[in-house]
């Protein structure tokens, strides 16, 4: 279960991979960095490593060869790359930029199409109940006051 902050941070990065990739391309490279730890309930919840049947104490045997193994998924340092190709000879603007995310150096197919490349407007198209209810502004305002007790300290 993610608190608040956590389940803020996961949507502001798919929020700053949208955001920054609709912009006019000025570099050929943006990096924004992270911990392992986060990016394990953000590819949760972008829907991957989804197992038909949660994991109980009841039938831990049978759930030997579950998908979400967090060792697996994000072993001791893990990175997670969104490749956007500005591909020129298309038929239709909609494939002018296609995607594809790499975890960990290896291709990840997409749920929406189980193939490993989409096009951008596929896959935003995908995500856009996550991505609308990404209220950036909203999420990242500094409280007005401080709220710590003196005597906390």
């Amino acid at each position: 279960i993610l608190c608040k902050s956590q389940y803020l941070q996961l949507l502001l990065i798919l929020c700053v991979f949208f955001f920054f990739s609709s912009k006019p391309i000025s570099s050929p490279l943006i990096v924004q960095v992270g911990h392992a730890e986060t990016l394990q309930p953000l590819l949760a919840l972008m829907g991957f490593f989804k197992d038909d049947e949660p994991l109980k104490a009841n039938n831990y045997v049978r759930q030997t060869h579950r998908k979400f193994r967090s060792g697996r998924i994000v072993p001791y340092a893990a990175n997670l790359v969104f490749v956007l190709y500005h591909c020129d000879q298309v038929k239709t603007s909609k494939e002018e930029y296609q995607v594809q995310m790499l975890l960990n150096e290896k291709l990840m197919p997409f749920h929406h199409s189980n193939e490993t490349i989409s096009t951008y407007a596929d896959l935003k198209d995908y995500y856009k109940d996550i991505l609308e209810n990404c209220h950036f502004q909203e999420e990242c305002e500094l409280p007005k006051v401080n709220i710590t007790a003196i005597d906390e300290l």
